[in-house]
């Protein structure tokens, strides 16, 4: 009887899961100042956990099988195309697999260890819903015209290692935006000085100050106006960037964070007012598709355990059972 109602249990709460893991998603794409990704990971977290349990503790294939078509193609729900159906139809293979691996390795572990087996068909797992969380936002974004861009933060950029390395051989001057603290004008100043290394104005400069035609206060005041120039100019083309006025006080991160943004919405603007191929959603969905694989397999380690602790819960109040059967196994003489 316990074994009916966990069964039934896990089944409907994988498919509520499911739902609502889609319907976040969905909310993330189209809804107007919605919380972006915190939602959809509580949900997705949520769909792994009840999903892995569902795998370990069913012991019926059909059942599996069953929430996993159900549970991948609710997303058909808010996409309904034909290359979206592909699509899920493909992840959920991919998704059947993880399947096969966890119960392969449940059969062949002498003593049941929950952690590595969910190890075992995480790969595959976290890859199909990479996988339908793309397409996903691929077609609804493209639909939609992409009216609802995800937010940059050149801060975010600098702060992963690998993006640095790369950033900084392309350009070693990006360096600079590691100082939160960095305003426009010590911006503009530090690159124009670093410019004229080597031009031979500062030994213009020098012999200025060593000659009897211009006084120390009047070469100050001609270095101050040269400075107030070169602010203004580059102001004025920063700002043409950012489209607005800028006052050199500032933060560059910001700054950059609103030209990085404007340029990405002009493209997409241009790339859907003349019909072309959509390239911005796909590279956006490509994106997803990468953020969802690094940042899934950081985290389902924490949700395994956590699915550890809830198996471990059922067999201390005795909902599931261990017990000790006799094998044969192949050993090398």
């Amino acid at each position: 009887m316990q074994k009916n109602i966990l069964k039934f249990a896990l089944f409907f709460f994988s498919l509520i899961a499911a739902f609502f893991s889609w319907l976040s998603l969905n909310n993330a794409v189209t809804v107007p100042d919605s919380s972006v990704w915190l939602v959809p990971m509580i949900w997705f977290s949520l769909f792994y956990i009840v999903y892995s349990l569902e795998f370990v503790l069913v012991p019926r294939k059909v059942w599996s099988i069953l929430s996993i078509v159900l549970g991948m193609f609710l997303s058909f729900i808010f996409v309904h195309t034909f290359w979206h159906f592909v699509v899920v139809l493909f992840a959920s293979i991919i998704m059947y697999m993880s399947y096969q691996q966890i119960k392969t390795d449940l059969g062949l572990n002498v003593k049941v260890c929950l952690p590595k087996t969910l190890r075992m068909g995480k790969t595959y797992f976290v890859l199909a819903l990479a996988i339908v969380i793309s397409s996903q936002y691929y077609f609804q974004a493209a639909s939609m015209g992409l009216l609802k861009l995800p937010v940059f933060d050149a801060s975010v950029i600098l702060e992963n290692k690998w993006a640095k390395e790369v950033l900084y051989k392309l350009n070693p001057a990006l360096q600079k935006l590691e100082d939160k603290n960095l305003t426009v004008d010590q911006m503009i100043l530090d690159n124009y000085r670093e410019s004229q290394v080597g031009s031979g104005e500062s030994d213009l400069i020098d012999l200025a100050q060593g000659s009897q035609v211009i006084s120390p206060a009047n070469m100050q005041k001609i270095e101050q106006l040269r400075d107030q120039k070169v602010l203004e100019a580059g102001r004025e083309q920063l700002g043409k960037m950012a489209n607005r006025k800028l006052t050199g006080s500032e933060k560059v991160s910001e700054v950059m964070t609103e030209i990085m943004n404007q340029k990405i919405q002009s493209l997409v603007v241009t790339d859907y007012a003349n019909e072309k191929f959509p390239a911005v959603p796909i590279g956006m969905a490509f994106i997803l598709f990468l953020t969802v694989l690094s940042l899934g397999a950081f985290i389902i380690r924490i949700l395994a355990q956590i699915s550890s602790l809830i198996f471990w819960i059922l067999t201390s109040t005795n909902v599931v059972k261990i017990k000790m059967v006799p094998v044969e196994m192949e050993v090398i003489e």
